[in-house]
C-alpha cells in the first residue's frame, strides 16, 4: 500500500524511516500469504500437531498465543507442549512449520513490567515466531500501564529486533482506544488487526455509538466493520489484517462477504478467533478462498 501523507504526518518523520525499511524486507517475504487461525490454549484448541495438520489442510498460517502480561501460557494452559518459555516456542515453530503452516505468536500486553514484557516479546521472536502480535485492549486482564511505559515498551523491543514483524491487535470500537496508548504501540508496529465480531456488536447501542464517530450504517455487518477499520485506521499507514469469529452463529456466507469485503480494502489476509471453536465451514471458505483469489459473485 502507499506511504499516505496523512500516515506520516500522523506518526512523526522519526518514526517513518525504520517503518520504511521494514515493510521493504516484509514485501520481499510476502510470497505465500496465508490467511491465520488464533490459538488460545492447546488445552481448548488441540495439541500443536493436530492443529498443524488442520491448519495445513486448509493452507493457513497458525498465530499461537505465548505469554500474557509477564506469564507465560503454561501458568493457564497445562496441556503438554504448553509455553512455558523459549525452548516450547521453538518446539511449536519446528512442529508448525514441518507442517507446512507459518508460525506467528500473539501475546497480551499489560504493561505493567513494560522491560520484562519487552523481554519475553524477543524472546518469542527469537524462538522461530515469524512476527508477534500484540493484544492491546482495555478493561480488567488488559493493560494496566501509561504511555511512558508504552514507549519503553517498544523502545526495548525494537532494540532488540530492528526489524522484526509486529503487529498489534485491538477492539475495533474507537470509544475503546481512549483508555490504551495505541498511537505509542502503532508507532513501532507494522500491521493493525481489529477484531471485527459482528455478531457481539449487533444492537442498537452500538451502531448509535459508531454514528458518533461518523460512522453511519443501517446495521450492523462485515461490510460495516471492515469499511469502518479502513476509514479509521488508514490514516496509519500500517497494514491492517481484519479478524473474524468463526463461532456460531457466523454463517458460510457471512465469511464469504467478510472476505470478500477486506480484499475490496486491500486487506487480502484475514484471520479467524479461534480455531478451537470455529466451524468446519468457515476453515473451508478460507481454504477455497485463499489472499488473492476470486471470490463468486455477491
Amino acid at each position: 500500500m502507499a506511504l499516505a501523507a496523512s500516515g506520516a504526518l500522523a506518526l512523526g518523520s522519526a518514526s517513518c524511516e525504520p517503518v520504511i525499511r521494514r515493510r521493504l524486507l516484509q514485501i520481499d517475504q510476502r510470497r505465500d500469504p496465508r490467511h491465520a487461525a488464533w490459538i488460545w490454549q492447546f488445552s481448548y484448541d488441540g495439541s500443536p500437531h493436530a492443529i498443524a495438520e488442520t491448519l495445513a489442510a486448509h493452507r493457513m498460517a497458525a498465530i499461537v498465543k505465548t505469554h500474557d502480561g509477564i506469564d507465560w501460557m503454561a501458568t493457564f494452559d497445562h496441556a503438554e507442549g504448553a509455553i512455558a518459555g523459549p525452548a516450547e516456542v521453538a518446539a511449536a515453530a519446528r512442529t508448525f512449520e514441518a507442517a507446512g503452516v507459518p508460525f506467528h505468536a500473539w501475546a497480551v500486553v499489560r504493561g505493567v513490567d513494560p522491560l520484562r514484557e519487552a523481554e519475553m516479546a524477543a524472546q518469542v521472536l527469537d524462538a522461530g515466531a515469524r512476527s508477534l502480535t500484540l493484544d492491546l485492549e482495555e478493561g480488567d486482564g488488559f493493560w494496566e500501564g501509561t504511555r511512558d511505559g508504552a514507549r519503553a515498551f517498544g523502545e526495548a523491543l525494537r532494540g532488540r529486533h530492528e526489524l522484526a514483524r509486529i503487529d498489534v491487535s485491538i477492539d475495533p470500537r474507537p470509544w475503546k482506544w481512549f483508555g490504551i496508548p495505541l498511537r505509542e504501540f502503532i508507532d513501532f508496529s507494522d500491521g493493525i488487526r481489529p477484531q471485527l465480531y459482528w455478531d457481539l456488536f449487533d444492537d442498537v447501542h452500538h451502531m448509535n455509538a459508531f454514528g458518533l464517530f461518523g460512522l453511519e450504517a443501517p446495521g450492523m455487518s462485515p461490510e460495516f466493520l471492515v469499511e469502518a477499520s479502513q476509514r479509521l485506521l488508514s490514516p496509519f499507514d500500517r497494514w491492517i489484517v481484519p479478524i473474524g469469529h468463526g463461532h456460531p452463529p457466523a454463517t458460510v456466507q457471512e465469511w464469504l462477504r467478510f472476505v470478500r469485503a477486506a480484499q475490496q480494502h486491500q486487506m487480502p489476509e484475514v484471520g479467524v478467533w479461534r480455531l478451537g471453536v470455529t466451524q468446519p465451514e468457515v476453515l473451508r471458505v478460507l481454504a477455497a478462498y485463499p489472499p488473492g483469489a476470486e471470490l463468486p459473485a455477491a
